[in-house]
């Protein structure tokens, strides 16, 4: 664990974990909140819903591979540069977003703005990394996280809102704000985490080397991709809800935030619970119910489709089952495989955010090529997600079972 190096005294917890919560928040915040206008935009802009979908995936391409490029550059130059330039750029293209006037421009800008915002998830976790060990990493996350998600259930209400008085060009306005504000928050609250003694040189050949070892660490990977399998259902369902609540079922654009916020209000509670017991129980363990709850809803999601029932609660009620433990889920399974492979936290958190947000990119298009007019293309890739997830961490624990047997 790093100690702080900035000449101002450490916040207090309160202030550290707020202002590290909105940090996070700032991607939800970003494909959230214009979740709303995405059928209006569709309008606008004379083009299928499905292609306004590929704004979506497009982002969550830009952000995967600005997180790979920003852990090798955060190990090496520090925290707070990297963060604030990503901030800079972050607003910047969300100036551009709401100037746009074709989607070709809006796509471009939107790539833009998620490579800056790359920058604010992998410093988060960085950070945290630098100031708590294991199970106060994820007790520390989990207190975050409940920041964070108040960003996705104000989002999809504020969105819903800003686009019914203003249009959507002002989401894009109150992003490129909230970005600035955060940058500068963060630089004079919090500062620096990382001594120049614990930096990496910052070579192209070394940091190829240390994504080689993370991908070759069997237990690292493992808990890597348990949460991407779960950050794939989640990405599944941003990326199809707009569809399945406002076109399909006929729920109002401002009504939306309200069915998305139950999930958050699942996802805040579960989380509460996670920080609380994660360290009696252990990580693996809360792991493990997160991921029961949520192929649970997964079984009752596919179900719930089977039996042909037409009401928008067959759909609400079973993904506020897959969406609530998202936060047990993601804290765990990132405690895990920080802990396994301990000494490169920038990098390992960089790998494995590309990881989950190229898997959300490519599920995105995928329902965006096989797009149909029922809930069943959410429905199908929701449930295999999770249900994947479920399994890996099966092979994990019965692998772990038998190394301590054999010990």
């Amino acid at each position: 664990m790093h100690s702080q190096t900035s000449s101002q005294p450490r916040p207090p917890y309160v202030v550290l974990i707020a202002l590290l919560g909105a940090l996070a928040g700032l991607t939800p915040l970003a494909i959230d909140m214009y979740l709303p206008s995405i059928p209006t935009m569709a309008g606008e802009f004379s083009v299928p819903v499905e292609v306004m979908q590929y704004t979506v995936s497009f982002y969550l391409l830009g952000f995967a591979f600005g997180q790979l490029l920003y852990g090798p550059l955060t190990d090496s130059l520090g925290r707070m540069p990297i963060l604030i330039g990503g901030l800079g750029l972050f607003a910047v293209a969300s100036v551009a977003c709401a100037l746009a006037q074709t989607v070709e421009q809006l796509i471009v800008a939107r790539v833009l703005q998620a490579a800056g915002g790359a920058a604010g998830s992998v410093i988060v976790m960085a950070l945290l990394r630098d100031l708590f060990e294991r199970d106060q990493f994820a007790r520390a996350m989990s207190f975050g996280m409940l920041v964070m998600n108040l960003a996705p259930l104000a989002a999809p209400v504020l969105g819903g809102y800003l686009l019914l008085f203003f249009g959507w060009h002002s989401i894009f306005w109150v992003l490129a704000i909230v970005a600035a504000v955060l940058a500068i928050s963060i630089g004079l609250v919090i500062g620096e985490t990382l001594p120049k003694s614990a930096r990496a040189p910052l070579k192209l050949s070394s940091a190829l080397a240390t994504y080689g070892r993370i991908l070759k660490h069997r237990r690292c990977m493992g808990y890597q991709l348990i949460g991407i399998g779960a950050s794939a259902a989640l990405f599944a369902f941003i990326t199809g809800s707009p569809f399945v609540y406002i076109q399909y079922y006929q729920v109002p654009p401002e009504q939306f935030g309200y069915y998305f916020g139950a999930n958050i209000l699942m996802m805040m509670t579960l989380t509460s619970l996670n920080a609380r017991y994660v360290a009696r129980l252990g990580s693996v363990k809360m792991l493990g119910i997160g991921l029961a709850i949520g192929v649970t809803g997964a079984m009752l999601l596919i179900l719930g489709q089977w039996l042909a029932i037409e009401s928008v609660w067959v759909v609400v009620l079973p993904v506020v089952m897959i969406m609530g433990p998202m936060g047990l889920i993601s804290a765990n399974a990132a405690a895990l495989s920080l802990d396994e492979f301990d000494g490169a936290a920038g990098s390992v958190s960089a790998l494995g955010g590309f990881m989950r947000f190229l898997a959300g990119a490519l599920i995105g298009g995928l329902m965006g090529l096989v797009h149909s007019d029922s809930p069943w293309t959410l429905v199908g890739a929701m449930s295999s997600c999770l249900i994947g997830s479920g399994l890996v961490y099966l092979w994990m624990v019965r692998g772990r079972m038998a190394a301590q047997g054999t010990s």
